[in-house]
């Protein structure tokens, strides 16, 4: 035994004096749903709206990791993330001494002075280059932070934008998380949640807000305090995999009675549904083999996370609200 627990010791600390090549990796999500332009969401005002463009820069990058040592990222590291990215956008934040990651530190935004300098020094192909449609309000207030477009009201009649800028407003956010080693690489995914980036905004009256201090300050806050979260996503599952998750469906989500209905694609054949809360712990196992709609029965609120299995392997998860 003492033997077995020396190994153990000598290889933890070398995996933590190792470089290892990092990325972030983020999920584009509509509440439990994989992210699609133009498809139907709600925000917690039970608004039904589409969004149209969804773009935003992460900069100020650094992981928690080890019993709370602090790396920080190269402040060159700066990322444009587009919902329309894919299913993810991943950023690379180069080599780095890290073994056990427990959260992820960054900012919205661009920060000063970069915030208000020269866009055209910067080659075509840098986040902070000109683009088209544009990402720079001007000389005096710098890039817009984030730009968040759609339709809502009736019929999906109503245009609103929210263009969130301003020095002031440049907020860190820092979300628990863990890591992975994918194909070498240590990978952090976070899923972030669209529908969250609106809460508490009128999304149904065309609100048009580009500005410091209105709606856009709201969902700037809201993208620091509730659009991200540790993802439930399979990293290791092929893009291919991914999508699985179109075929399947749970309604409602939120839940305000605690029973829920899964809907699924026969083709997918699963053979397990599995419940468990965000400790791993699990709450319920039903039998799914050929069955395409089922009810489930939820006694407590919280979030929990829904896993489809096939010979006992994970081939797809999402998330529900049990209110």
């Amino acid at each position: 035994m003492k033997n077995i627990i020396l190994t153990v010791l000598i290889c933890g600390a070398f995996s933590i004096n190792a470089q290892v090549n990092t990325n972030i990796r983020i999920y584009h999500m509509l509440g439990t749903q994989l992210f699609q332009m133009n498809s139907p969401a709600q925000n917690n005002l039970a608004q039904d709206y589409k969004i149209t463009r969804l773009q935003y820069y992460m900069t100020k990058f650094s992981i928690v990791h080890d019993g709370g040592q602090i790396t920080l990222v190269s402040d060159d590291t700066v990322a444009l993330i587009s919902a329309t990215d894919g299913i993810f956008s991943s950023i690379e934040l180069g080599s780095l001494n890290i073994s056990n990651v427990e959260a992820v530190k960054f900012h919205i935004g661009v920060y000063s002075p970069l915030n208000n300098g020269d866009p055209s020094l910067f080659p075509s192909s840098h986040p902070l280059a000109p683009k088209s449609p544009s990402m720079h309000w001007g000389w005096a207030s710098g890039y817009k932070f984030l730009v968040y477009e759609g339709t809502g009201g009736v019929n999906f009649s109503q245009v609103f934008q929210l263009h969130g800028l301003g020095n002031n407003n440049y907020f860190e956010t820092t979300v628990s998380a863990v890591g992975e080693m994918v194909n070498g690489n240590l990978i952090i995914a976070l899923d972030a949640d669209y529908t969250r980036g609106v809460e508490g905004i009128n999304v149904s009256n065309g609100i048009i807000a580009h500005g410091v201090d209105g709606a856009d300050l709201t969902a700037i806050e809201n993208f620091r305090d509730y659009v991200f979260m540790q993802s439930s996503q399979s990293l290791s599952a092929s893009i291919e995999d991914q999508s699985i998750h179109s075929q399947w469906g749970i309604i409602p989500n939120p839940s305000k009675d605690g029973v829920i209905s899964i809907s699924m694609n026969n083709e997918l054949a699963i053979d397990e549904i599995l419940v468990s809360n965000l400790l791993g712990e699990e709450i319920t196992r039903v039998n799914s083999e050929n069955v395409n709609k089922l009810k489930i029965d939820m006694v407590s609120s919280g979030t929990y996370i829904v896993q489809l299995l096939k010979n006992t392997e994970v081939v797809s998860t999402k998330r529900v609200i049990i209110l």
